[in-house]
């Protein structure tokens, strides 16, 4: 539950191997091109290519065969393969198994040469019918659209002073026109709906003289002609029927084209997909190469690879290549100057979580993975607010189906559903149904969350739980400021040591005043304002402690302006922070509260359906809009109140070299 250690490894190797090399790199896929080399000091030096150009090569690569004319050749291919995919019928599908260990580029371009000798030219024509048939289509649910199929459209074409066209406007546009009405030469008339799509289709008619005029409004309005396909004339039920006829002849000829090709269909569709994932490599590989330094007979790469995974990565090299060495560093070795590549690291429980982080954003390399905290404080969280076992079990059902649809989100909910069942347990609360409703449902409370006795444990139990969220966020954020030695965040910041201090003395402070518990009020009080004064003063101090001189590097004036207005955000966020929490309560005692009044609304009905149905009604909006609320809720505590303690997430995605579509 961390962030996967990083090396980066120099590759230096002959340019005879650096194709095989790079596609080792690449079909490992546990390799993160390094691209910020350039821009960083602590490469100078890090490796001289030149300096090992005797060490590695026995030989020169002047006379290296290079069957490619380059990467226009493979676009080609890629193209070709494309299509003839498309006419076939083949799904390309991206699989490294499928590549041959040992395969030559110059042998898969003969044979994709090969096939499309074979079936090329039928498979181009299936292509063009096939766009001929979309293009038919298109136009059919055009005309179709038209209210009145007997409109003759030709012998407008005949007027000699006026000028016609028919074609497409969006529903929003038309609003736009009514409003211009007055200004406009032309006749605009609805004459059709198409209901697959957001547009009506009209007919413009207007004077010749003022076609420019006409055209510069049509084209204001995103007009879209409809321009109709060669030979199709006459009224638009004549059209239909030409329509009709000519995509029957069309499907006809894609029919015995498929025919005369089904049996090399089936002896070349495996091939076709080889071809590409071979194609597609080499599309890969050439993208590494353009990033590569390359030398006069050997070349360097860095790449960055998980530690757990560097002798993987070696032995894979060592396969293919003997003129290649390797220098390796570790991120902690190459310091502050790089920016090596965040991978996350959880178990099956925190995992799905990782999704939420990345919508903030992802943790830098030197910074605490927030996902294990996140992952506790907000199923904790939810099912505080949203505790009923009926109704967690329904979305971890719901989770359970979308599983495989919606990955991650839908194993968020899940655990959120397994949570909430834990919480109906200790409410005693089934669909909305508590204890005196069903007697045998077992509960850890008595009376329910709306019981005058549980309402003020209910509202503390979200209480403790944001002092438990916030002292872990405050902890995370000072070991994030020691692990970059931040001395002034970390120890004298707002959310550092002394913030927490603050925090701590402001919350027993509230509770000093208000009685709850007995505390000499003098003492919170104290350490409130030390804390504060120290936080003021926390550049100061910060460089005092390191033995930094200047104490205030901008200047004292500007300094303690900007300090007084962070402390009183300090104050204000403490406030804030006491409050978000009680919330946590306040929607428990809301979710409960939502539910008895469609109970009690059921209770005023005499008919056992109408009663039954109040209650499913009930629940299914309790599911549906509460649920979403009480989940933005969570979002919004660790976003807002605790991810501005400790989480600054400058990462940069770990994203490995392989194939992709």
């Amino acid at each position: 539950m961390s962030v996967e250690k990083m090396v980066l490894l120099k590759v230096v190797g002959s340019t005879d191997d650096m194709n095989p090399i790079i596609k080792e790199l690449i079909l490992n896929e546990n390799v993160h091109l390094n691209l910020n080399v350039e821009h960083s000091n602590a490469y100078a030096n890090y490796y001289v290519i030149h300096q090992y150009e005797s060490d590695i090569l026995g030989t020169s690569n002047q006379n290296r065969e290079n069957p490619w004319d380059g990467d226009e050749k493979l676009i080609d291919c890629m193209n070709i393969v494309n299509d003839l995919a498309k006419g076939m019928g083949v799904e390309l599908t991206v699989d490294k198994n499928i590549l041959s260990d040992k395969y030559k580029i110059k042998d898969a371009y003969e044979e994709l040469i090969g096939i499309n000798d074979s079936i090329g030219s039928k498979i181009s024509g299936i292509n063009l019918i096939r766009e001929k048939i979309k293009v038919l289509q298109d136009f059919r649910v055009k005309v179709d659209s038209i209210l009145d199929k007997t409109l003759v459209l030709d012998k407008m074409s005949d007027l000699n002073y006026f000028e016609y066209e028919i074609g497409m406007l969006s529903r929003d546009i038309r609003w736009k026109l009514k409003k211009n009405y007055e200004n406009i030469s032309a006749i605009v008339m609805k004459i059709g709906i198409i209901n697959s799509s957001a547009e009506n289709i009209y007919m413009i008619m207007y004077p010749k003289q003022f076609k420019g005029e006409t055209d510069n409004l049509l084209k204001s309005l995103n007009w879209t002609k409809l321009e109709r396909p060669e030979g199709i004339t006459g009224t638009p039920e004549q059209m239909l029927k030409e329509i009709d006829e000519r995509l029957s002849g069309l499907n006809a000829e894609i029919s015995r084209l498929n025919a005369a090709i089904e049996a090399e269909k089936k002896t070349n569709a495996s091939s076709i997909n080889r071809l590409f994932n071979i194609f597609n490599l080499e599309e890969r590989i050439n993208e590494v190469v353009d990033k590569a330094e390359i030398g006069n007979n050997i070349f360097a790469v860095d790449v960055w690879v998980q530690e757990s995974q560097l002798e993987n990565v070696k032995n894979d090299i060592s396969k293919v290549s003997k003129k290649y060495m390797l220098n390796q560093k570790t991120a902690e070795e190459l310091g502050a100057q790089v920016i090596p590549p965040t991978k996350l690291k959880n178990n099956w429980f925190t995992r799905p979580f990782e999704t939420i982080v990345k919508m903030y954003s992802l943790p830098a390399y030197n910074e605490l993975d927030p996902t294990p905290f996140l992952a506790v404080t907000f199923c904790l969280a939810f099912g505080i607010m949203f505790g009923d076992i009926g109704q967690g079990l329904v979305y971890f059902l719901l989770g359970l189906a979308l599983k495989k649809k919606i990955g991650a989100f839908a194993e968020i909910v899940m655990r959120l559903g397994v949570s909430s069942i834990a919480f109906g347990f200790v409410y005693g609360s089934m669909f909305g149904l508590e204890k005196h409703e069903l007697p045998w449902l077992p509960s850890l409370i008595e009376g329910g969350p709306l019981s005058p006795d549980n309402i003020p444990m209910i509202l503390v139990a979200g209480i403790v739980y944001g002092l438990f969220a916030l002292t872990v966020s405050y902890i995370y954020g000072i070991v994030n400021s020691m692990m970059n030695k931040n001395i002034e965040e970390g120890i004298f910041g707002k959310n550092g040591v002394f913030g927490y201090m603050f925090f701590m003395s402001f919350v027993l402070t509230i509770i000093a005043l208000t009685g709850l518990v007995n505390i000499p009020l003098a003492l919170p009080m104290t350490t409130l304002l030390i804390s504060i004064v120290i936080i003021v003063l926390k550049e100061p101090l910060a460089n005092m402690v390191m033995n930094h001189r200047p104490l205030f590097h901008e200047g004292a004036g500007a300094y303690f302006t900007e300090s007084i207005f962070e402390a009183v955000e300090t104050i204000l966020g403490a406030l804030s922070n006491t409050v978000s929490f009680v919330r946590v309560g306040a929607f428990a005692l809301n979710h409960a509260g939502l539910f008895m009044a469609f109970l009690v609304m059921s209770e005023m009905v005499e008919n056992i359906i109408a009663k039954i149905a109040i209650l499913v009604v009930g629940n299914i909006l309790i599911l549906s809009l509460e649920g979403v609320i009480v989940f933005i809720q969570g979002l919004r505590l660790q976003y807002y109140e605790m991810f501005s303690k400790y989480f600054k997430g400058e990462g940069l995605e770990f994203k490995p070299l392989k194939l992709t579509k």
